[in-house]
């Protein structure tokens, strides 16, 4: 895992790959352009945002990414798969919201549409947002994570 603070500062790619015993089914790599929280006031109509009463805050990741396998490969294979891991080992996967992504101004200005449904073709960098629901927790630190079983490192 890979703080997440580092990865903005360095500008490193991150390694990020899942293995099927010996074989390597998922490879990407992934730059964390920023990370920051959204402020509500810039979301149209944030009521209509699911799973998402305003408790916690909705945090933005703008990222980099270039697919690695041979073949196109979906967003759910990759980008839905990304997780932050805080310093107490609670998990918390990728924000997933129709509104905010796609029906939104939010989500074409701050590129969360970008990543909402589609294929990665191999070796094309691709430039996008995600977002996350976090704890209001400003002493909190995250690490990246991929998948369960998957392994995120610096290259």
């Amino acid at each position: 895992m890979v703080p997440i603070k580092e990865a903005v500062n360095s500008g490193a790619w991150l390694h990020c790959e899942k293995r099927d015993n010996l074989f390597k089914v998922n490879q990407f790599r992934l730059k964390i352009l920023s990370f920051k929280k959204i402020d509500l006031k810039d979301i149209d109509e944030p009521e209509k945002i699911e799973d998402f009463d305003g408790t916690g805050d909705l945090w933005l990741m703008k990222i980099e990414i270039i697919n690695l396998n041979k073949e196109p490969t979906s967003i759910f294979d990759n980008i839905r798969k990304l997780k932050l891991i805080d310093n107490d080992s609670f998990q918390f996967p990728k924000f997933n919201d129709s509104h905010l992504e796609l029906s939104s101004d939010f989500g074409k200005t701050s590129s969360l549409n970008r990543f909402f449904h589609c294929d990665l073709m191999p070796k094309i960098k691709a430039i996008g947002s995600i977002s996350f629901l976090l704890p209001d927790d400003e002493d909190a630190e995250y690490f990246i994570a991929f998948d369960d079983d998957g392994i995120v490192q610096e290259v």
